[in-house]
């Protein structure tokens, strides 16, 4: 397959593989976490919210602990989607930039046989930034050695979308990109 990027950055779920996680329960959960500690918080924020804000209630490692578990045990459970194949087809620097913790990543790569051909993973544990913030996406430029000129991340998220634009590296929603291997 001809492409003009020498290197590709893939967003992990929805985009290479599809987590089994029940995301009720693990919102469920970290409510619990923020309920042990005394903390008293609207139900209805969003998941990424409470992830994001726990740090100020000094309950961000039981957080990231509740909520890895159930990715780790989605990840082992995870559905290979078609993008997948673009992996393993490729020689190019492959990168994946998940919101979902790194064990997680890693052992959805491992499952579907991906691991071998990623050179670098940015998750949301792997540095203070996550997505939609550009940092994620340029560290993992800098760790592959890549521009963002002659990157494309691939997502399925406004996020991943936001942050593509923010790091001023091209982006493809997987629909386009399944689109133009037809």
């Amino acid at each position: 397959m001809s492409h003009e990027f020498e290197a590709r950055v893939f967003d992990l779920d929805g985009t290479l593989v599809r987590l089994d996680v029940d995301w009720d329960a693990a919102v469920s959960d970290v409510l619990a976490v923020y309920e042990n500690a005394g903390v008293d918080v609207d139900p209805d924020r969003g998941l990424w919210d409470l992830v994001e804000t726990a740090g100020r209630h000094a309950i961000r490692e039981d957080v990231e602990a509740v909520l890895s578990e159930r990715e780790i045990a989605g990840a082992e459970e995870s559905e290979r989607l078609p993008l997948a194949d673009e992996v393993d087809s490729t020689r190019d620097p492959i990168g994946v930039c998940s919101l979902n913790c790194e064990a997680a990543v890693e052992a959805a790569l491992e499952k579907h046989g991906l691991a071998r051909y990623v050179n670098t993973i940015v998750a949301r544990d792997s540095i203070h930034e996550q997505k939609p913030e550009p940092e994620p996406l340029l560290e993992i430029l800098e760790r592959m050695g890549a521009t963002p000129v002659s990157t494309v991340f691939i997502g399925d998220s406004d996020s991943d979308e936001q942050a593509a634009h923010r790091a001023g590296i091209p982006f493809q929603w997987v629909e386009d990109r399944l689109d133009s291997r037809r």
